[in-house]
């Protein structure tokens, strides 16, 4: 096994996990495997979206609207969330769970699991991103991504959990009249 590679979760079609793969053995076209999706909103309410590095084996040069990336071995939704932030964006801070969903396409089958987290400069520092993965970060609102209207290349798994987390947004609370 390469040094350094990630063991990932396996799941079968209902998220139960049914074992685990080290990366470079994944059959990402046909395994279901778990994946953390974090929407990091800044202090004007708009989303921090990272343009991923040209060299990424998914979506190279792709914008990615969230944070995240695979669960690993031994690891929880949480766990590898917060990981990833503090890897991929070099700061960590409170999540809130916004739900789990599937989602598939060219390359993937996942059961993602989205948060949200509010990133202040003020008080957890400037940025530190993680030159493998992150080539820079732009911030943009939630319409203009849905839109749009730039013609942007996104990743359709983490646009597929954006649309998730506005279509939630739409929809009556349990408690509100309808």
């Amino acid at each position: 096994m390469p040094e350094n590679d990630e063991v990932i979760i396996l799941v079968d079609q209902n998220n139960t996990i049914i074992g685990d793969v080290p990366r470079h053995l994944m059959n990402f076209g046909r395994d279901y495997h778990r994946v953390t999706y974090i929407l990091v909103f800044n202090t004007k309410g708009n989303l921090l979206v990272q343009k991923r590095t040209d060299d990424k084996a998914f979506c190279p040069g792709y914008y990615g609207i969230t944070t995240g990336g695979v669960v690993e071995k031994n690891e929880s939704y949480i766990d590898s969330a917060h990981r990833e932030l503090q890897e991929e964006l070099g700061f960590d801070a409170p999540l809130k769970s916004q739900g789990v969903f599937f989602t598939e396409g060219e390359g993937f089958k996942i059961w993602g699991k989205i948060y949200t987290c509010h990133y202040d400069e003020t008080i957890h520092g400037e940025l530190t991103l993680q030159p493998k993965e992150v080539a820079s970060v732009h911030e943009m609102t939630i319409d203009d991504i849905l839109l749009n209207k730039n013609n942007l290349s996104f990743t359709p798994d983490s646009l597929e959990a954006l649309r998730h987390y506005a279509h939630k947004l739409t929809q009556p609370k349990d408690n509100d009249p309808l």
